[in-house]
């Protein structure tokens, strides 16, 4: 059992029974040359040694809480055990303590069963603290009244960039800018004791540095105060990353509702995911009445025509497809790019009505320039090649010649039917031109 030093440290000079308690000490199996003893502070221990344990000897136990403390925080791994004249108020030890013993007490056998359970408890208690202080999860302890930090792990000062006296110096309001403050004193005071992730908070490093954390906490009793159990885990590269990713499907969406094309998307069962304002505009229908409505059933003229088989070409075949389409309801003609997505389809549509009306126009107005050049080429040419020919029979030396007079009647019908053609010319232009 004592393979380990123990370690005597009295309050002071004045205090007794360091004696009787080494001759216990001895009783109990321990050799008198691991027994070192000391008195108050400054001490000087050698800390290379192993201890088994570190007994305490003061007249009041509740006047020597601070000197029982700072032995804690100096031997953390060492159970102490106070030893007493008197019984402690409320029988609550001090801070860091373990145990203790009222000297009118001191015997052998309870001496050495509370060395036992003392070091049990210690180890227990050490385990779980390497586990906090070594836990690869940045944690720390802080009272819930005052804020203040009264423990830390190591993985928690590599991220806020401080020493542990250094942390142990500030409260849990000095790693956040004060823009959190009002938020966290309230969310501080409705937190349950139950364990909870507290959500999303940004937090400061030493250096004035701004990052976020994901916050989960649990209420603890720690050093007999009512504490809080943190893990702050750095999210800050997930967190701008995500905002990034918004901040670009913003730009994208604001680019997306100023265009004058509309532009809708729907997912792998035609289900409408977004539709811009133009959309709106050009097909008379809103995105609240559509969002979530299957395509062919919110537009089912569109499964009859040419949009159903090009639109499953582009999803089936992964490629993009470009087609014109009229479409009855608003009556109008589309200019239509539809290209596959990993979730659907993106489809931009343009209103090309006005477009096709021109089209159309020229079309028809090509085809009465036609008709027109049909009728110069054929129902002029004909009577002014005849007109030519006659002309030609004409008898200038002989103006009384009776043939001339007949020839003149032909003339004049070969004009007459000139000028019913240029009439159909002058009427054909005027047709087009209007």
């Amino acid at each position: 059992m004592f393979n380990q030093n123990v370690l005597i440290v009295k309050e002071n000079e004045q205090i007794e029974g360091e004696e009787l308690l080494r001759n216990q000490l001895v009783d109990i199996g321990c050799p008198k040359t691991k027994i070192l003893a000391y008195t108050g502070l400054p001490y000087h221990i050698d800390r290379t040694e192993a201890y088994k344990v570190m007994l305490f000897l003061t007249e009041n136990m509740d006047h020597s809480s601070m000197l029982v403390l700072q032995l804690h925080n100096d031997f953390p791994q060492i159970p102490i055990i106070i030893i007493t004249n008197t019984i402690p108020s409320a029988q609550i030890i001090p801070d860091g303590a373990d145990d203790w013993l009222l000297k009118s007490w001191l015997e052998p056998f309870l001496l050495k069963k509370t060395i036992q359970l003392a070091s049990h408890r210690r180890e227990n208690m050490n385990c779980y603290m390497n586990i906090f202080k070594e836990n690869p999860s940045p944690m720390y302890i802080y009272e819930e009244e005052s804020y203040r930090f009264l423990d830390v792990n190591t993985t928690a000062l590599k991220q806020y960039g401080y020493t542990k006296s250094e942390f142990l110096q500030l409260t849990a309001k000095d790693i956040r800018p004060k823009s959190e403050l009002e938020a966290f004193y309230k969310v501080n005071n409705d937190l349950p004791p139950d364990y909870l992730n507290a959500g999303i908070w940004i937090h400061t490093r030493k250096n004035g540095e701004v990052f976020y954390v994901n916050i989960f906490t649990h209420q603890v009793t720690f050093e007999g105060k009512s504490c809080k159990l943190v893990t702050a885990l750095d999210i800050d590269e997930n967190v701008k990353t995500d905002l990034a990713v918004k901040q670009k499907a913003a730009e994208v969406e604001s680019i997306l509702e100023s265009i004058t094309d509309a532009f809708y998307t729907v997912n792998e069962n035609w289900e409408f995911t977004y539709i811009n304002k133009s959309f709106e505009r050009i097909l008379k229908r809103t995105r609240e009445e559509l969002l979530g409505k299957v395509l062919w059933e919110a537009f089912p003229e569109a499964a009859g025509l040419d949009y159903y088989s090009q639109y499953h070409k582009a999803v089936n075949e992964k490629v993009s497809v470009h087609f014109e389409e009229f479409y009855p309801f608003p009556p109008l003609w589309l200019s239509v790019n539809a290209y596959p997505t990993h979730t659907g389809l993106a489809v931009y549509l343009m209103d090309i009505t006005d477009q096709k009306n021109y089209q159309q126009k020229i079309e028809k107005q090509n085809r009465q320039f036609k008709e027109i050049a049909w009728v110069q080429a054929h129902q002029i040419r004909g009577p002014v090649s005849n007109l030519m020919g006659l002309v030609d029979l004409f008898n200038i030396e002989q103006h009384n010649d009776p043939e001339n007079l007949e020839l003149l009647a032909r003339i004049k019908h070969t004009a007459i039917q000139m000028d019913e053609s240029i009439k159909e010319i002058v009427y054909l232009t005027q047709k087009l031109e209007s």
